[in-house]
């Protein structure tokens, strides 16, 4: 009996330790097929050149954040995962002829931040597929495409006459030569006429559609940007701002003006075009779109993230003399900093304009955050914020540093108490106010 008590514990050891070596090994090739596939996907997205040098802000990971560029204190952290270089560290004055100025008021502000990672985005729409991702030196989760298809946000149904779209856009390396990622604002009664405007070069409705072709070398070697509308003929114009490898991410920034369209990249104002819509087009669809022949090829893909729209035209002018107030979104910080981004020149200088052309008006400027973060970092951020605004309009656009003041309110005066994103970035804001 005892032989046989013995006999079965031998073969239960033995089992046990088979299953467990079975175990280990099968984490083993599980980890290798992961490692694999991590390096395969960091080699299909290269390093900005235009960055070399730049010092990475040290962040932790698994945070997932968005595009915060107002910097509130805790927005600070990015999950792993592929790796795509940052922008240029670029000061106000490098964006010198960037006239951009964002609507008044925000209503999407997309960051994919309710989304789950793996998944495609719950309020968008497409008859193919896409996947929310991380990407390692770019804050925030980004919508990454690797086929043909259409996408859609399904909560965007009205575009009014005078609105500001701002969308970032990265592609890895391997986008195909003749490969192109679009974005698109049509009036559509269907979903099938939002995916057939995706889908086809021309626009058969109401609408205006770009195309960014960043490995299409034209006869200068630089990228393309392509536009087509139902009311204008279509053309082509260089893009260096986005060419791969050289630069694989770039800000496009539409404003609309009734039927006047304005297209930048980066800083450069690619388009500007008086009659691009028709005057009875009434918008209410945005739409992405990418195409190649062959996405899977070379490891190609594109991104989309950071989508901001904004309506209402600005009204600095009235809103600061006439009414003593004026409230702006356009100046951007870096996350968790006061130093000011580039991007700003725009809303800058048409603050300085004002104060130019009325030079007895004083003013004093209040930062203000949202309520992420701590109550104390969150005041002394805004107030540090306020600061910087007031020098960058003295040294970079020669406004007299004695006729403003500054002030910072943290979070205590929210506009918008909805806790969407949207109403945070609405939240996040600098204002101006007439002494």
């Amino acid at each position: 009996m005892k032989k046989v008590i013995a006999l079965g514990l031998i073969c239960l050891l033995t089992c046990t330790a088979k299953g467990q070596l079975f175990d280990r090994i099968k984490n083993k090739v599980n980890q290798k097929v992961n490692d694999a596939v991590d390096k395969t996907i960091d080699k299909t997205i290269d390093k900005t050149v235009d960055n070399v040098g730049k010092k990475k802000e040290k962040t932790p990971s698994n945070v997932p954040v968005g595009n915060d560029n107002t910097g509130n204190a805790d927005n600070t952290g990015v999950a792993s995962t592929p790796s795509v270089a940052a922008g240029p560290n670029l000061d106000v004055k490098s964006y010198s002829r960037f006239d951009f100025v964002p609507g008044a008021k925000v209503i999407v502000q997309d960051d994919f931040s309710q989304d789950a990672i793996g998944d495609f985005p719950a309020q968008w729409n497409t008859r193919t597929s896409g996947e929310v991702v991380t990407v390692n030196n770019h804050p925030g989760k980004w919508l990454s495409v690797r086929q043909d298809g259409v996408f859609y946000p399904e909560y965007i149904s009205n575009l009014p006459d005078n609105f500001t779209l701002q969308v970032d856009v990265m592609a890895t390396n391997g986008v195909a030569s003749i490969s192109s990622f679009s974005i698109g604002l049509v009036q559509a009664k269907t979903d099938d006429e939002k995916f057939a405007a995706g889908e086809y070069s021309s626009l058969s409705i109401p609408g205006f559609k770009i195309s960014l072709s960043p490995a299409n070398g034209s006869s200068s070697g630089v990228g393309t940007l392509s536009y087509s509308s139902n009311h204008v003929s279509s053309t082509s114009v260089d893009a260096a701002e986005f060419r791969v490898p050289k630069k694989n991410m770039v800000t496009v920034s539409i404003w609309r003006q009734k039927q006047r369209i304005r297209v930048y990249l980066d800083s450069t104002k690619a388009l500007d075009l008086p009659r691009a819509l028709d005057a009875t087009a009434l918008l209410n669809s945005v739409f992405f779109s990418a195409y190649a022949p062959d996405f899977s090829k070379e490891g190609g893909a594109y991104f989309v993230g950071n989508i901001r729209l904004a309506v209402g035209a600005p009204d600095t002018r009235n809103k600061l003399i006439t009414e003593g107030k004026f409230i702006t979104h356009g100046i951007l910080f870096d996350v968790n900093s006061d130093k000011v981004q580039a991007a700003s020149y725009g809303s800058l200088q048409d603050i300085a304009n004002v104060l130019k052309e009325n030079a007895s008006v004083r003013v004093k400027i209040i930062g203000h955050t949202d309520a992420d973060g701590e109550d104390q970092p969150n005041l002394d951020l805004s107030k540090r914020r306020a600061e910087a605004v007031k020098a960058s309009l003295t040294q970079v656009f020669g406004i007299d540093a004695a006729r403003m003041e500054t002030d910072g309110k943290g979070e205590t005066q929210p506009i918008d108490n909805s806790n969407t994103t949207a109403a945070k970035a609405n939240n996040r804001r600098v204002e101006f106010v007439k002494l």
